[in-house]
């Protein structure tokens, strides 16, 4: 009996190990089931092929409508008379060998002209005034009419002023007075009363035998001048050219006695005057003065501004 009892408790234990068994082999066989059945709807990712990434193409710009920048069609200039700082020209050269330098002024077809130390360093103050004349030109060039050109000659006898300031500085290199040189009523001396006489000069060996001279005919020769200056001191006044004075240096000298002290008529020492560069000038049909400045040492600048101003606008009375 309690044999047969065992085998009954053995065959039930038995059979609830089986059915434990059964259960977790049929719970654990579903599982598998559906992992499985997970795995395969679950898309495998196939090898795709890369996106094709748009390079950006550049695209040549649109040319834009360009306005052309206004460019000065060349309008005619109205020539000038000459540079800011005009360069002197070289008309020749002295005895020993220095230059005559003239500045030009302007560029019109009326020609007038200025020339200053005759007598080199006895009369060194007209050379001090043209400097400062062409000086003032170079910046104020307005006051040259645009008909007109202007010729400066600074030290017609450079040798005697580079010589002395006194007595001996009045000849060339040669002991030539220039002013006695030229060919009007030339001279090789000539009476001395009146005339200037503080040391032995001579008019040279013929009338225009100095290069000085030569060099300033020539000029003269190849401008068509109307009207001529001619610088000494001292005090004597206004000396109109020719012998006698011809209607256009006559006229010259009364326009510019009007806006100066200078005396005018000139006050007259007696002197017999030959070979005069002035009287020349006469000769050539050119109005022509002497102006003698007040003293042997000022420019009177001032002075000779407002005659330069009258000088300019003078007309030759034909």
């Amino acid at each position: 009996m309690r044999k047969s009892l065992s085998s009954v408790v053995i065959f039930l234990w038995s059979l609830i190990i089986l059915v434990i068994v059964g259960m977790t082999a049929f719970y654990f066989q579903d599982e598998i089931r559906e992992l499985t059945n997970l795995n395969k709807s679950t898309p495998t990712p196939s090898k795709t092929a890369p996106l094709l990434t748009a390079t950006p193409t550049q695209v040549p710009p649109t040319p834009s409508a360009t306005i052309p920048l206004p460019t000065a069609s060349p309008s005619p200039i109205p020539p000038t008379a000459t540079p800011a700082t005009p360069q002197p020209q070289i008309i020749g050269y002295s005895v020993a060998g220095r230059t005559l330098e003239v500045y030009q002024f302007g560029n019109g077809p009326i020609e007038k002209m200025i020339v200053a130390g005759i007598h080199g360093g006895y009369e060194y103050n007209t050379i001090i005034l043209a400097g400062e004349l062409i000086q003032y030109l170079e910046s104020h060039q307005e006051i040259i009419p645009p008909d007109h050109t202007l010729y400066i000659l600074r030290a017609f006898n450079p040798d005697g002023f580079e010589r002395s300031r006194g007595f001996g500085g009045r000849a060339n290199e040669n002991n030539v007075d220039l002013n006695r040189n030229f060919p009007s009523n030339w001279k090789i001396e000539w009476p001395r009363p009146g005339c200037w006489d503080y040391i032995p000069i001579t008019g040279g060996v013929s009338s225009a035998s100095e290069p000085e001279t030569q060099a300033l005919m020539a000029f003269v020769k190849a401008h068509n001048l109307q009207a001529f200056i001619s610088y000494h001191s001292a005090a004597l006044g206004i000396f109109p050219g020719g012998q006698p004075p011809d209607a256009g240096s006559l006229s010259l000298a009364e326009a510019l006695a009007g806006v100066s002290a200078y005396p005018y008529p000139p006050i007259d020492a007696g002197c017999v005057y030959t070979g005069q560069l002035v009287d020349w000038i006469s000769d050539q049909g050119i109005a022509g003065v002497d102006i003698e400045l007040t003293n042997h040492q000022d420019s009177d600048f001032e002075i000779n501004l407002g005659i330069l101003s009258v000088f300019l606008d003078w007309v030759h009375p034909e």
